[in-house]
C-alpha cells in the first residue's frame, strides 16, 4: 500500500521535526532525489543538490512532499527506502511543509527570497492529492538581478498556453514549451512581462479551467521593498 500524507500545512514549529533527523533526511534526498534534481537540470523546477533539512523552507518541503506522494521516491532508479524510513521521511517532510501557505522570506549573502504555496482541488474525481503551485521570487542586491518562478506538482505540463495576471490587470500569455515541464519563469529582472504584484497574482489555465491566486497583499512591506530593487 502506498504511504500518502496530504500536505495538511498544519502549524508546526521546527522543534517538531522529530520523525527523522535532518542528517538522515539529507542522505535520503541525496540518494533518491538530488541525482535528478540538480542545479543544472532543475527537473520539476526544483534543485535539491544543496538540500539541507535543518534549514527551514516550507514551500520547498511542500513541493517535495507532493512529488514523494506521487511516485518520485523511486524515479531515480535507486530503489526506495524501507517502509519505516519512507513513513518517517514523509512525516518529517509534511511537518517541514507547515505554514507553506504563508509567505516565507529568507535573507542570505545579499539575496532575499520570498515564496508561498497554494493548493487547488484534485483533478481526478475522488482524488485525495491536491495539486500544488508555488511562486518564488529572488532578488540579488549586488547584481540587481531578480526572478519570479512558478512551479507546480505533481503532474507536469507540455505544449500549453497559460496566463498570468497582476492585480486584476490584463492577462499575459506564457507558452509552456517542450515536454514534462513543471516550472516557468514569470519575471526576470525589469525586462519581464509583469510588474511586481501589489495585491494578487492570478494563474489561469495551466491546466484546463484551473485558477490559482497568490495573495501578494500579505507579503510583508520590508520584503516587498527589498524585492522591488530587482523588479
Amino acid at each position: 500500500m502506498r504511504i500518502v500524507f496530504t500536505l495538511g500545512f498544519a502549524v508546526t514549529s521546527a522543534s517538531a521535526w522529530a520523525a527523522m533527523p535532518a542528517t538522515e533526511q539529507n542522505a535520503l534526498v541525496k540518494k533518491y532525489c538530488a541525482v535528478c534534481h540538480t542545479d543544472s537540470a532543475n527537473n520539476g523546477g526544483l534543485s535539491l543538490e544543496h538540500f539541507d533539512a535543518a534549514r527551514r523552507d516550507p514551500g520547498l518541503a511542500a513541493m517535495m512532499l507532493s512529488k514523494l506522494n506521487n511516485g518520485a521516491m523511486g524515479a531515480a532508479g535507486n530503489g526506495v527506502p524501507d517502509k519505516a524510513a519512507q513513513k518517517a521521511w514523509l512525516e518529517s517532510t509534511r511537518e517541514q511543509a507547515a505554514q507553506a501557505r504563508e509567505w516565507f522570506v529568507t535573507h542570505e549573502r545579499g539575496v532575499v527570497s520570498a515564496g508561498i504555496v497554494r493548493e487547488v482541488a484534485p483533478r481526478n474525481p475522488g482524488g485525495t492529492d491536491a495539486p500544488v503551485y508555488r511562486v518564488r521570487l529572488v532578488c540579488n542586491f549586488s547584481t540587481g538581478f531578480g526572478e519570479m518562478q512558478l512551479t507546480w506538482s505533481p503532474q507536469p505540463q507540455m505544449e500549453r498556453t497559460m496566463t498570468a495576471s497582476v492585480d486584476g490587470n490584463a492577462p499575459v500569455e506564457y507558452r509552456i514549451e517542450g515536454t514534462d515541464r513543471a516550472s516557468v519563469v514569470l519575471m526576470s529582472g525589469r525586462s519581464g512581462k509583469l510588474a511586481l504584484p501589489k495585491q494578487s497574482l492570478s494563474i489561469r489555465d495551466l491546466f484546463p479551467g484551473e485558477t490559482v491566486e497568490f495573495p501578494f497583499e500579505d507579503l510583508e512591506k520590508k520584503a516587498r521593498s527589498e524585492l522591488s530593487k530587482c523588479f
